[in-house]
């Protein structure tokens, strides 16, 4: 929840609203009444009597923010706010009633007119004053809620985008274009048909980016044939120094999760390790609880650590983070390294 000062508005508001609140108790009572207690009235008192309205009007207001700021600790807003709103409500109302029965309790001059009809007529106003203040506060958690929302869909627009810049950085990358168009000419030749289903996978790759570049979420089965095909390129062109597991999927049909998010976990098991066929990388996928998406690789480290800033595991995090979903687990352990990613379920 938001934290606000009010400082401004405590400096400025509470003079206006005594003001205003001074001119309605005023106009309210019958003119007859009003003139024949001002006649009495020395200059004093009329301050005396402006002064009562700011201090009403500040109890009014204070009490509705510290309200609100309690509330706020002991019972938020999101998800009861039909409730919320009526106990804020009902106990500012209970506050104003014993400030002003507190407060009629004292003997003022008989001029002044504070008597049982302006108790009453006081009340009705510091209701109405507190349903309007509860509704202010209530607008203001909206209007709060709306522009995080708003602020985070930008910022999983610019992660979502960034995930796909990176991927596409690396597909576009002249090394990478340069290898597999060599594999496709290596496979002409020897295997006509592989080299067919090579610049298919290598087309639908492609395809898969630019259809998926602005969705924040991706149901899993289609994410699962993108990385098959993803990681066909790659033991085309490594063989047996890739195995790659994934086991029966068992989730709910709508389970998703943000788009790359395996790519650049599998680009990162790649990155960071050593392998070949006599020591293959071998990466494991798999959905324990229907719940969650693993992927488990056997730890090889290069000699030599590539240079890296990490990118891909947080941008992974971020994507959860706005999304408001659990964060993924990493577990970086002697011999194996493995990501937990939760999956996403649309019914919920």
């Amino acid at each position: 929840m938001h934290k606000h000062s009010y400082r401004l508005y405590r400096i400025y508001g509470y003079p206006g609203f005594g003001l205003v609140l001074y001119l309605i108790l005023t106009l309210i009572n019958p003119f007859d009444r009003t003139f024949n207690s001002w006649r009495y009235y020395a200059f004093g008192d009329f301050i005396l009597e402006f002064l009562f309205s700011v201090a009403y009007a500040t109890a009014l207001f204070e009490t509705g923010i510290q309200l609100t700021s309690w509330l706020n600790k002991w019972y938020p807003w999101e998800g009861r706010i039909k409730i919320r709103f009526g106990i804020q409500f009902f106990l500012h109302v209970i506050i104003v009633y014993l400030v002003l029965t507190l407060f009629f309790k004292i003997n003022f001059p008989h001029y002044f007119g504070y008597d049982e009809l302006m108790f009453r007529q006081t009340l009705i106003v510091g209701v109405i004053f507190s349903l309007l203040i509860t509704a202010v506060f209530a607008a203001e958690y909206f209007f709060y809620r709306w522009n995080d929302a708003k602020l985070k869909s930008l910022e999983m627009e610019q992660l979502t985008t960034q995930a796909q810049l990176d991927a596409l950085k690396l597909q576009l990358d002249p090394h990478f274009l340069f290898n597999n168009l060599s594999i496709v000419t290596a496979l002409i030749d020897d295997r006509p048909s592989t080299a067919v289903s090579y610049i298919a996978k290598l087309s639908s790759i492609y395809r898969y980016m630019l259809t998926n570049r602005i969705q924040n979420l991706i149901p899993l089965k289609e994410e699962l044939e993108f990385i098959k095909a993803y990681l066909f390129l790659y033991q085309i062109r490594y063989g047996n120094g890739i195995n790659v597991r994934i086991d029966e999927v068992r989730v709910a049909e709508l389970s998703c999760l943000p788009p790359l998010t395996l790519q650049l976990l599998i680009e990162n098991a790649i990155k960071h390790n050593v392998f070949s066929t006599d020591a293959p990388l071998n990466i494991h996928i798999y959905f324990p609880e229907g719940k969650f998406l693993v992927v488990e690789n056997n730890k090889m480290p290069k000699l030599i650590p590539e240079p890296s800033t990490n990118m891909g595991i947080k941008n992974i995090r971020e994507r959860y983070r706005l999304l408001n979903a659990p964060a993924p687990v990493i577990t970086d352990g002697d011999l194996l390294f493995q990501v937990k990613i939760p999956l996403i379920n649309l019914n919920k």
